[in-house]
């Protein structure tokens, strides 16, 4: 890569504990047959050696890897990919969680479609994983095909509709994931637009992803299959947590995501009019139900009024004396879903 002009591609990449797979992940990206890239390690105070693992090999990327540290840990890969965002020079941005891998000819092949069709974004709909969900990918790992979306792969490249109200019925059908990781986005597009992660604890690539759906001119599915996905038990979703941390954790996505989501909508005019004000209920509906089913494991733990104790508590200085109602309405709503 020429040092005295901007890179093809920036590889942002959030960091926070992942001492056993950060090795692997960056010896992905130095391996690339594409080598017009730069990439950004954003460590969210890490308290194990990832910092050090990284300052290790960043000699292999012969100037092209930055690492930024954090300050303060912010518990949220959204803040650390938004200091990237910032830092980026690329024509494109790529999305790389510090626990997965790319496949060698990943930024060749999606640079190349991107320049062809001249794409906001790309997307994938399929990535590799271990067979058996285990965490380990070694040279004997059983590996296969895996989707998070419920339309049939494309097997060629293809745009899908510019129509807002197509691109909304197919996301709430889950027919575009809303995973940051899986696409490929030219960086002007994502600064025009102001498009940012929101600060919650986890599925913040949700709100980012569907602004990026509703406001890409030219949005494009391809057959390519280009990650390689890491099923890891320390994750986010996967701590040892007790079920009243678990609560609170899934609430506040539950309230922080739907306002960040009806924020974006209130600002674009289809979304007001009002032959659209379904889509709007659609977009709300569809991300509250999704995040719903997260409390299942809680409602395992805890009985009832328990839970409506600490629902009540992280509500009511939301809700004041309206909290004891809307508990009910949430109880109601977790249980009556659970009935078969």
């Amino acid at each position: 890569m020429d040092k005295s002009k901007s890179p093809a591609v920036s590889v942002i990449i959030p960091m926070y504990n992942t001492k056993k797979y950060i090795t692997q992940c960056l010896e992905s990206v130095a391996g690339q047959t594409f080598k017009d890239y730069e990439v950004i390690v954003i460590d969210d105070c890490s308290t194990d050696n990832s910092v050090a693992i990284v300052e290790s090999l960043a000699s292999t990327f012969e100037g092209r890897l930055q690492l930024i540290k954090l300050k303060k840990n912010n518990g949220s890969p959204g803040i650390p990919r938004n200091k990237g965002l910032k830092q980026a020079k690329g024509k494109y941005i790529i999305f790389l969680d510090s626990d997965d891998m790319f496949i060698d000819t990943a930024l060749e092949e999606l640079f190349n479609i991107a320049e062809k069709t001249q794409a906001d974004v790309l997307h994938a709909n399929r990535f590799i994983t271990t067979k058996d969900k285990s965490e380990e990918f070694t040279a004997d790992t059983e590996i296969e095909l895996d989707s998070w979306e419920d339309y049939l792969p494309v097997k060629e490249t293809v745009a899908i509709s510019d129509n807002l109200s197509e691109r909304i019925k197919i996301f709430s059908n889950k027919g575009v994931i809303w995973s940051c990781w899986n696409k490929f986005f030219r960086r002007d597009f994502l600064i025009t637009n102001k498009i940012e992660f929101a600060t919650i604890t986890y599925s913040e690539d949700m709100p980012f992803c569907f602004k990026a759906l509703c406001l890409a001119k030219k949005y494009v599915r391809i057959p390519n299959v280009f990650y390689m996905y890491r099923y890891r038990q320390g994750s986010i979703q996967h701590r040892n947590v007790t079920a009243e941390q678990l609560i609170k954790m899934y609430l506040e996505v539950l309230i922080e995501g739907t306002k960040v989501f009806d924020e974006f909508m209130s600002k674009v005019s289809f979304f007001n009019e009002e032959d659209n004000l379904e889509y709007r209920y659609m977009v709300i509906d569809f991300f509250i139900r999704e995040h719903l089913e997260y409390f299942e494991e809680v409602y395992e733990k805890y009985p009832v009024y328990l839970i409506d104790v600490l629902v009540r508590e992280k509500l009511t200085p939301i809700f004041g004396h309206n909290a004891a109602f809307i508990s009910y309405i949430f109880n109601a709503a977790n249980l009556g879903s659970r009935v078969k």
